[in-house]
């Protein structure tokens, strides 16, 4: 990466193009970049954020200032907050766009769940692939500790007709989800997220499929004999179906 095109993302006037990228941002010089953007008063506890978690890793770090956004969005009077909000959703930096997606969770952490879900699907059908990592991860603490609420309303929403949504429907409670804490009872007892899993096993769009295969692979370390029953008794009959069992079964003995 060149040191103009660093200069850029961490002016926050470029997306980054891959996780090095994501990884390389330099937060507390993004927030810096904004002072004339946002308001003063939301800059500096962000600013003083992002210097308190910069020995952290990545995740920690969005997820505190995203927290923090959203703490000053519901202080602040609402036709400034929305304005803010609405800012940092559509901004250019994929960065600034993954704070805010933090902050819809801190946001809707006291509505109805499915009203929750609704309203991170905008983060989970951004263009930005690390935007929609951001959407799952912010809401899946949530999910985790209403898990049964959660797999029923994730349901009625895996088939939706955007291949994004169907994708974060199924990547949200991956049992051993990536960079977060893994979920014990889909590792024990995954059987319970059948009725959201099985109608998914023939998912016609690649980036969803992988995210089916990817559960059922994660599933696979601790219960294999549950792996091997389900398609067992849906044996792959298409392409699709079979590009997912390939993927999901690969931890398991041949």
């Amino acid at each position: 990466m060149t040191d103009e095109r660093t200069t850029r993302i961490n002016n926050g006037q470029l997306p980054t193009r891959n996780l090095a990228e994501c990884l390389a941002v330099d937060q507390s010089a993004l927030v810096g970049a904004l002072a004339d953007q946002l308001p003063a008063e939301l800059i500096e506890p962000l600013a003083a954020c992002a210097e308190q978690t910069r020995p952290l890793g990545l995740s920690k770090k969005i997820a505190a200032i995203g927290q923090t956004l959203g703490q000053w969005l519901e202080q602040a009077p609402s036709p400034a907050s929305q304005h803010v909000f609405e800012q940092c959703s559509v901004h250019t930096s994929d960065t600034v766009r993954s704070w805010a997606s933090f902050a819809q969770a801190h946001l809707s952490r006291t509505q109805d769940l499915v009203a929750a879900l609704r309203a991170q699907l905008r983060f989970a059908r951004d263009a930005h692939f690390g935007v929609r990592e951001w959407a799952w991860m912010a809401l899946r603490p949530r999910l985790r500790r209403e898990l049964e609420h959660a797999l029923a309303v994730l349901g009625q929403h895996a088939g939706d007709p955007d291949p994004l949504v169907r994708r974060f429907c199924i990547e949200v409670l991956r049992p051993r989800g990536v960079w977060c804490e893994h979920i014990a009872t889909l590792k024990q007892t995954p059987e319970v997220a059948e009725p959201l899993l099985i109608p998914r096993l023939a998912e016609a769009d690649k980036y969803a499929q992988d995210s089916v295969a990817n559960w059922l692979n994660d599933a696979s370390k601790t219960r294999p004999d549950w792996v091997t029953r389900l398609f067992d008794e849906h044996p792959p009959s298409c392409k699709a179906s079979r590009r997912i069992h390939t993927r999901a079964t690969r931890s398991l003995p041949r």
